[in-house]
């Protein structure tokens, strides 16, 4: 998919989805998109983040994809947290929340994706890429994401731990996989008994995605004095030049949102029984 394909499918979607859906009867949760064609319901620009919400007599699903290759950064940094508050208010202190993907700081998966930021005549610049895109290297991405995603967050479902297993008995699956066109797709699919409703119920409730971010960036930054000196983020010997230019760089990294959360909120009723 290219960077206007995407503009263009983002531009024609709606930026909260605004019904409920069936989700398909051939629904996987395996991290791919086929059982949809490809399509989402909504495109959220708070978070830049395609999205479909739905579900079947048994289950609610969440299907996302990112796109952008600094929010796909994001999300393997930081997981994405789904919110059902029953109430339908929008409060996540009686919410039911689950988070996934998760990963330690020592053990996130590397996708081969680099940000560098520069700083030429004043004007900050941030240059995104990527490993080629060969079937190799969507292999070797997709196993560490397997690999190393174990586990899932939880907060607000009774007698369930804070962290489980993604191979629980909880009626809580999830997916995640990069596909060809370095497209990065979530999958959630929760068993309404967990969530404490049913699709008999017609009753609305609000939902809250978040994108959590990698929290305060721990990264040093070297700049190069007037005198050939190069001095860091955290030295004490920067001119007026380097920190000015610290400053401009430390600006950049932030100005994607990659290391703050992201978040919107949405309503859905179920739909119906087959």
């Amino acid at each position: 998919m290219t960077a206007i394909s995407i503009g263009v499918n983002a531009q024609k979607l709606p930026n909260v989805q605004p019904e409920s859906i069936q989700a398909p009867a051939n629904i996987k949760i395996d991290g791919k998109t086929t059982e949809w064609n490809d399509k989402f319901q909504a495109y959220n620009r708070a978070t830049d983040i395609f999205y479909t919400l739905s579900n079947d007599d048994s289950h609610l699903y969440l299907t996302v994809q990112a796109t952008v290759p600094d929010v796909i950064n994001k999300i393997i940094g930081g997981g994405i947290t789904l919110t059902i508050q029953k109430s339908g208010k929008k409060v996540d202190k009686d919410g039911i929340s689950i988070t996934y993907p998760i990963f330690t700081k020592d053990n996130r998966p590397q996708l081969g994706i680099s940000r560098r930021i520069s700083v030429e005549n004043g004007v900050t610049k941030t240059e995104t890429s990527q490993d080629a895109l060969t079937d190799s290297v969507i292999a070797v991405r997709n196993k560490q994401l397997a690999d190393k995603s174990k586990y899932i967050g939880i907060i607000g479902i009774p007698g369930v731990d804070s962290l489980i297993s993604v191979y629980n008995e909880n009626g809580i699956k999830t997916g995640q996989a990069i596909n060809n066109k370095g497209a990065y797709t979530y999958e959630l699919s929760v068993d309404l008994k967990t969530l404490g409703i049913s699709a008999n119920d017609a009753s609305k409730f609000a939902y809250h995605i978040t994108l959590n971010g990698l929290g305060r960036p721990q990264m040093t930054i070297k700049v190069q004095n007037a005198d050939g000196t190069v001095v860091t983020n955290s030295s004490a010997a920067q001119s007026p030049e380097a920190s000015d230019m610290i400053a401009k760089m430390t600006a950049a990294m932030n100005a994607g949102g990659l290391f703050a959360p992201t978040d919107f909120w949405g309503e859905y009723t179920l739909a119906g029984k087959r």
